[in-house]
């Protein structure tokens, strides 16, 4: 029976979705009434084989309306874009890395960091939108010309079952491609005015700057960081790659936010990341309530490691579920 769930799903996806679970069904029909009694897998696929390739099968099924791209050669359209679309992310992400690199020591401001990260979102957002064009452009023309037909033609060939691939798992959680494009312009930045630019992060009042973080200490955790960064930036791109949930970005997923959270309280923890500058001004504004700075200081850390033990947890729990949730497969 596999081989027969195989082939009817190898025809019905090039399918429009509203028709598919009627078309598989008649389909589904049509198979065993010519396998008469003999259901053996020999039978199964010489059947199969004698009724052709499964998208040559499926264009008997389409409909003669008019498309700006029609159902020849649209499923090899959105192959396409896919691979475009992710390419085109790539390319747009290193770009906006090198503006960073070139640009960030202009920045005075925080203001221009958020200038930055929106122009970088512009950056993937111009590069995406000219090659969907593009592309969309060429398989106009090829819809228009005889060139659809041509290029079937050379894609035909004998049609074999042991060539039909699986079914895939549609119901892994699929992963939001827009998610991961903000999630990889985030940490790069971050990354980068945290490690390089961390004079950037300070409080600005009328009169000064506050340098909030010792740029020395952060010298000391900067191969741990940038490794947590990069292994995050890595775990972003497979995302994209994959596009669903498995078992490896699962474990992936959960390393990554184990490494993130043992960076993140070594350098936390650390007694002089804060500058005097600014420990006097928050005690300052915490003696005007009566407040202590030491302890309250502490408190405040504490807490915060607190809040982000507990979201790692979740997401570590939330990895692990979508990367290795049983799906419930049934055969026909």
């Amino acid at each position: 029976m596999n081989h027969i769930d195989r082939y009817i799903y190898a025809v019905v996806k090039y399918l429009p979705e509203k028709d598919r679970a009627e078309i598989a069904e008649e389909l589904r029909a049509n198979i065993f009434d010519m396998l008469g009694g003999d259901q053996s897998e020999e039978n199964i696929v010489r059947t199969l084989e004698e009724m052709g390739s499964p998208f040559r099968l499926a264009l008997s099924y389409m409909g003669t309306e008019q498309y700006l791209i029609g159902p020849k050669v649209y499923h090899l359209y959105l192959e396409v874009l896919k691979i475009v679309a992710l390419a085109a992310v790539i390319i747009g992400v290193l770009t906006f890395t090198l503006e960073l690199i070139t640009e960030v020591d202009s920045i005075r401001t925080i203001g221009g960091v958020v200038g930055l990260i929106i122009g970088g979102f512009a950056t993937v957002f111009n590069v995406l939108v000219g090659f969907l064009f593009w592309v969309t452009v060429v398989f106009i023309i090829i819809e228009r010309t005889d060139s659809a037909d041509e290029m079937i033609h050379s894609m035909d060939k004998p049609f074999k079952v042991s060539s039909l691939k699986d079914i895939p798992n549609l119901e892994r959680k699929k992963i939001s491609k827009v998610e991961m494009v903000v999630s990889l312009i985030f940490t790069i930045v971050s990354l980068y005015v945290f490690v390089y630019r961390n004079d950037l992060i300070a409080v600005y009042t009328q009169s000064e700057t506050i340098r909030i973080f010792n740029p020395e200490v952060i010298a000391g955790y900067r191969f741990l960081i940038l490794f947590s960064g990069g292994l995050s930036i890595l775990v972003s791109i497979l995302k994209l790659l994959y596009g669903r949930w498995n078992e490896l970005l699962g474990v992936l997923s959960s390393v990554n936010a184990l490494v993130n959270l043992g960076v993140m309280i070594l350098v936390l923890t650390n007694e002089r990341l804060f500058t005097t500058e600014f420990l006097g001004f928050i005690e300052g504004i915490w003696d005007n309530i009566g407040i202590s700075l030491d302890m309250n200081m502490q408190w405040a850390v504490r807490g915060f490691l607190a809040v982000v033990l507990i979201t790692t947890l979740i997401e570590i729990g939330t990895s692990l579920y979508y990367g290795f949730r049983k799906v419930n497969t049934k055969s026909k």
